[in-house]
Formats: structure tokens, sequence, C-alpha cells
């Protein structure tokens, strides 16, 4: 099946190209490093040992932090991603611990050209965003490699269990599996017939993905409101809480509403739809914004900002089958937990939670409405709410010696 799309990917190579083009005009690309996708770069390779860790998005670069800030002194780190978002990101937090490239497209000639060009001695792959050629070509080349933090989807369980033995080909390459949850754990170990170790979630490693933000002072008259937060959101979820909003800037006094989308180029979107409803609405690009009853965060990286001054927050993601959001961030700078039903990301995190009186699920946007309304009425609920959500936030969720184990065994020298 490999041979098969590797030279379905070659007649396809036009095409690929053609779109690359697309995304370079409608911004999706950068014009000045599209080249990466092909493998090719400026660039000349340090000498040394490199380690190239992949990170599809922003949220798998956060998450290697871990690892950036373990290994960057001893060797370098390649740390490729496939958003421009990410790239965005990466080089203005970690210019100086990283070199970052493209993720090159997976065409054989294009990943052969990238492999040859950085020759790196361990690859560490973080979740799920798995590419035939490119773990064949790894298997080939005998590069040693871990697939750290892999999740998978009752969604894509389904699709896998049809073509399991793809899938078991395709991680074949990798000599250790470390699953995000149990039950990823589970799923991945009936797909490939392995030993799949858990460990924790990767994400919640790195203290800087967790800890408490102080106070941002433009934001400083928030204090004074009381203030609901929708993080993380993903299309449609705006719409289906629209009429909730409504009901409840009616209901409770000095009431500010945050809207975090998932994706921050939707907000003009999500402005228009709300001021079209009648709501105040403002983006907070916008210099005069803490007047208006919704704010739209329309920018990446300071979302701890936000949660630190809201006392509810509903975690996106939840009403539309994405698996929901990381509840701990929210949870450690004192806020109530809301989510929808569809939580599997985080299943493990959400059970704990519940088990400990530190979180609300709801199956339907209707019934928050009440809730809400209540919590705000009642400051003890809220207080007694908040602060279990804080206390199982500070628990310990990720053990990372087993995994810095094996990387120093592969590397050959202890990486601290």
């Amino acid at each position: 099946m490999i041979i098969l799309y590797k030279y379905l990917g070659i007649i396809l190579i036009p095409l690929i190209k053609l779109n690359v083009f697309f995304r370079i005009f409608y911004g999706k690309e950068n014009k000045a490093r599209f080249s990466e996708r092909y493998g090719i770069t400026s660039l000349e390779r340090p000498k040394g040992d490199v380690v190239w860790i992949h990170t599809a998005s922003i949220g798998e670069f956060k998450s290697a932090d871990l690892l950036i800030n373990l290994l960057c002194k001893n060797y370098t780190i390649l740390v490729t991603t496939t958003t421009l978002s990410a790239a965005n990101f990466a080089s203005k937090n970690y210019a100086h611990k990283i070199i970052h490239q493209f993720a090159p497209l997976d065409i054989s000639l294009w990943v052969e050209r990238f492999l040859n060009k950085w020759r790196p001695k361990l690859v560490i792959w973080i979740e799920s965003d798995l590419w035939p050629i490119t773990m064949e070509l790894l298997k080939q080349k005998s590069i040693k490699s871990l697939l750290v933090n892999v999740r998978m989807s009752p969604q894509s369980y389904k699709k896998w269990k049809i073509i399991k033995f793809f899938y078991k080909q395709m991680t074949e390459c990798f000599s250790e599996i470390f699953a995000q949850s149990q039950l990823d754990r589970e799923r991945i170990k009936t797909l490939t017939n392995r030993n799949i170790k858990f460990i924790g979630n990767l994400k919640l490693s790195s203290g800087s993905n967790i800890q408490q933000i102080s106070l941002d002072k433009k934001l400083i008259n928030f204090q004074k409101s009381r203030t609901l937060m929708l993080a993380s959101t993903h299309e449609n979820e705006e719409f289906q809480f629209l009429p909730t909003i409504k009901k409840l800037l009616l209901q409770i006094d000095v009431l500010k509403i945050i809207i975090a989308p998932r994706h921050p180029e939707r907000s003009k979107t999500i402005q228009s739809i709300y001021q079209k409803s009648g709501i105040s609405t403002k983006l907070t690009s916008d210099n005069a914004y803490l007047n208006s009853d919704v704010l739209i965060v329309d920018t990446f990286g300071n979302l701890p900002a936000y949660f630190n001054i809201s006392d509810i927050v509903f975690l996106g993601g939840s009403f539309v089958s994405k698996g929901g959001h990381n509840p701990i961030e929210p949870a450690i700078n004192n806020c109530v937990i809301i989510t929808g039903p569809h939580v599997y990301n985080w299943q493990n995190i959400y059970e704990d939670m519940l088990k400990n009186n530190a979180c609300f699920v709801f199956d339907k946007i209707s019934i928050l409405e009440k809730k809400i309304k209540k919590l705000f009425e009642d400051h003890d609920e809220m207080n007694k709410m908040k602060g279990n959500s804080k206390k199982v936030a500070q628990k310990n969720f990720f053990d990372s010696s087993e995994l810095i184990y094996i990387i120093k065994n592969i590397l050959e020298v202890s990486p601290c």
C-alpha cells in the first residue's frame, strides 16, 4: 500500500505544487520559505548531532517545550511544523534554541532530500500527524525514532481498524510509542500488537503551559465584572452559544463575555454574527474594547491572561466532535470548568475532575444558561468549584523519567 501511495504522490506533484501556490496566495504559506515544503533550504547543517522534533501545530509545539529545553544545550534541535501559525510561534519564542523548518510534504524525493540534508540522529514525532513515506524512509535509513504523545480518537480508531495493517506498517519505524492516555494506549495496542507505553500527557509536562499568569494591565477593568469565557471554540460553537449569551447579558449584571476561537482568523466572522444580533462586540486588537459586552481574542499565545480574569470557562471542541481541549490551563488559573460531551482527547483528565467535583459536563448548551446564572448568584458554590478545579490542576499528570532515559540511551550521552 505504501508503494501505491508513493507513486500516486509522484503523479500528483503538479497538483500539489499548484495547491502550495494557492496556499501562498491565501496567506497560508510563507512565500519566502515555501521551498522547504520540497525539502529545500538555504540553511547549512551545523556540525554535530541533530535531534529532529516534528510538531504539526501550536499545541504540539508547546508540548515539545520540555524536550527542547532538555536537549538544546548539547544538540542541534531541528523542529518542523506544518502550520504557518506554529512556525510564527516558533520563530518568536524559540529562535535562540532551535532551527525551524517547515515539514517537507510527503513525497519520496522531497523527504529523501530533507533527511539527506539534516541527517538526524534521533527523531521525536509528537502526536498523530503520521505520513507513510516519511515513516518508511525513517525505517529504511535506520534512523532511531520515537512516537510521543500519540492519540487515537474514536472516529480514527474505527477507520484504522479497517486497514489495521497499514497503521501497523507506518508505526514500525518507531522503537518506542508513548500514548497520550490509557484509552489511546489500548486502541493503539490493538492496532499495532505492540507494547505501548503511557507516561501521561506531554502537553501537561511544561510549567509554562499550565502556570498561573499575572494579570494583564489592559484587562484590569474586567476584574470588576463577572466574566464568562468561551475558550478554544470551533466553527459553529459560537453560533450555538449566541441565544444563551443574549439571555445571560440581560439576566446578569456587569457580565462580560470573552470568546477565544481556536483559530483566531475566524474572529471577524464571529464579530459580524454577534453584532448583527445586536450584541456589542470588539476584537482584542481594537484599542477601545473595554466597554463592549463581548471581547473576541484575535491573537495567539495569551490565553492564560484571559483565564486569569475569568470566573467560568467553557472549553470548545466539545459541542462539535473535536475531542475537547485542555482543562488544566484554566483550572490552574482559578476558573470553573464547563465542557460539552465530546472530550475524548482529554477523557482521563475530565474523569478525574468529575470524580473530584471540579467541572461540569453538559450535553446541551441550552442547559448551561441556568447553571451559569446560578453560579454567578451563588458565591459559595462558585468558590467551591474554583477551588476543586485548581486542586486537580496542581496534580502531576506527566512522568518524564522513562522518556528521558530512552532518549539518553539513544543519544549515548546524557542530554542533561
